[in-house]
């Protein structure tokens, strides 16, 4: 898994009460959360797949797990 770095910053999403909140936080503050939280995957924002301790919701870069096709075969 591999976060989405602007200049260092991680966007996240968190949800406090009934409203949630975004914004940006330092790529070590997020690696800190996600390592010592309970991750899943989440559909609930879009752009945001990762969720941690139902709280915090992680913008991720996309991995193609999908082997690409050669000419070979």
């Amino acid at each position: 898994m591999t976060f989405v770095n602007n200049n260092g910053k991680v966007p996240y999403i968190m949800v406090a009460g009934a409203d949630h909140v975004s914004g940006e936080m330092p790529i070590a503050a997020a690696e800190q959360i996600y390592n010592e939280g309970a991750k899943r995957a989440s559909n609930r924002f879009p752009g945001y797949p990762v969720c941690v301790d139902g709280k915090y919701f992680f913008a991720t870069v996309k991995t193609s797990s999908r082997k690409k096709k050669t000419d070979d075969e």
